[in-house]
């Protein structure tokens, strides 16, 4: 029996082992360093990555307007194959951070510790939520 043809593999599968990437080196670089803020965009990077890779799977593509770093907004998207409505906070958390982790917009804002392991823990949860919810195996 011919398998399914799934549209986007390459796709798909190009946004989760970003995520993944990122994800494993925020986890890396919260045990062996102290760059915290890149820790906090990491984990921000990893979610949206994740989320993108949803929407591609449900709508087949990325629009201009869903090229976006807000995640509450992308997870508004997805929330027909997926309902990150639980993960509210933790979306509101590691959008907040993405800015002042990489730039110095109104003074240098330093993430401490606490705020890392934080982003790492939301992180986390997200997405081993869409792990459990997407099956992603099926575009590698």
């Amino acid at each position: 029996m011919p398998s399914k043809i799934i549209k986007n593999k390459k796709m798909i599968q190009g946004w989760a082992l970003k995520a993944e990437d990122d994800f494993s080196f925020a986890k890396d670089t919260f045990k062996e360093s102290k760059f915290y803020d890149h820790v906090c965009f990491l984990s921000q990077q990893a979610v949206e990555k994740y989320i993108k890779a949803v929407i591609i799977i449900t709508t087949g593509t990325l629009t201009k307007k869903q090229k976006t770093h807000n995640l509450i907004y992308l997870a508004q998207i997805c929330r027909v194959a997926l309902d990150l409505s639980d993960f509210e906070i933790d979306l509101r958390k590691l959008t907040n951070a993405y800015i002042p982790a990489r730039y110095p917009m109104n003074g240098y804002t330093k993430f401490s510790r606490e705020d890392a392991k934080e982003c790492l823990k939301s992180a986390e949860n997200i997405i081993n939520f869409i792990k459990r919810k997407i099956d992603l195996s099926i575009y590698f």
